[in-house]
Formats: structure tokens, sequence, C-alpha cells
């Protein structure tokens, strides 16, 4: 966090409702993304997202240290995941991160390349995409805290509540999984 998100972050927290509204501005599209790749309907990750900047809005105030926001804010999404999971009792083992027609997830536009790498590439981050949707959940959520938000070891293993070891063991092994997932289809 750089001193500018510590500063909007301590005046958030002291009430500032201008700042608020900039904080959650500012964090929203990472939290979104992030459910993304823990949702399957678009509408519930809304749904999901907008609940965790209400819940940020009303216990901010709750924050103990500035310095803890993200580690705070993971916990708060984590949790409000896990309550979308148990309220509609789906089977952990068996959900998934996307529908395999959702292809607008899937496209990442670059203008720089060719058609064919641009063709290439989506067809990777497809790839890429449908090997962390088999991962098992224990595996799923430490590689998208960490790839996809940037976490430390030990902010996912404070927002886990699993050790630092094992967090780095999830994170290896999901990222062999998804190393094994490329090679299987680059060689064919």
């Amino acid at each position: 966090m750089n001193k500018n998100d510590i500063i909007l972050i301590a005046a958030a927290k002291n009430s500032d409702k201008k700042a608020l509204e900039k904080l959650v501005k500012k964090v929203q599209p990472n939290i979104y993304a992030t459910l993304t790749y823990l949702k399957v309907d678009h509408a519930d990750i809304h749904d999901i997202s907008q609940e965790i900047m209400l819940k940020v809005a009303n216990k901010i105030h709750q924050l103990k240290k500035v310095e803890y926001f993200k580690i705070w804010l993971n916990k708060i999404m984590l949790n409000s995941y896990y309550d979308y999971l148990r309220k509609n009792k789906r089977d952990l083992k068996e959900f998934s991160f996307m529908k395999n027609n959702d292809n607008e997830i899937l496209n990442i536009a670059d203008n720089t390349e060719n058609p064919q790498n641009a063709l290439l590439n989506s067809e990777l981050n497809f790839i890429i995409k449908a090997s962390i949707n088999n991962l098992p959940l224990q595996y799923k959520i430490p590689i998208a805290l960490r790839e996809f938000q940037g976490l430390s070891y030990d902010e996912i293993s404070a927002i886990t509540k699993t050790s630092i070891g094992t967090v780095k063991s999830r994170i290896s092994r999901a990222r062999t999984k998804i190393k094994d997932a490329i090679k299987k289809y680059s060689q064919t």
C-alpha cells in the first residue's frame, strides 16, 4: 500500500464520506475480478460485490490498523463468498468458476497483437481459466488471492486461517496443476 492509500483509508475510517466513496470505487474492481474467478453467475457476483462494499462502508470504523486494510477487506470478501455458498447449498467439490459459454470473461483485448497471436492468447487464457476451474476449492482461493489480488503469503495465511506453509504448498500445487494442463494442450 502506498502513502496515498493509507491516507485515504484513514480518512474513510474517520467518517470522511468522500474518502469512503473513493476507497470503495478503488477496491471494487479488484473485488469483482476476484469474485469472477470464484463465482459462476454474473448477477451473483454483482450482488456479492455490492454486499462486500456495504460491509466495508458500515464497518470500516472497526478496522484496527489502516495497514491491515487489504487483509480485512479480503476476509470480508471471503466470508461473503462462503455465505453465498452456504445459502445456495452448493457442493464445494463440484463448484466451478465459470460457464463454458461465458466467453466474455475469457477475451482479453490487446490491440498490439495480430489476430493469430490474439487467438492463441485467448485460447491459452481459456485453458488457464479452465484448469483453475478444475482445481479443488482449497487451491482456488489461495491462487486467486495471490495471482489476482496480489496478496502476500502472510496475508493469505491470515485470511484463510491456515499456516504459511500450507498456503505456499496449495499455491505451488495449484500452479503445478495449471502448468500440467497447459502442457497437455500444447502437446496436442
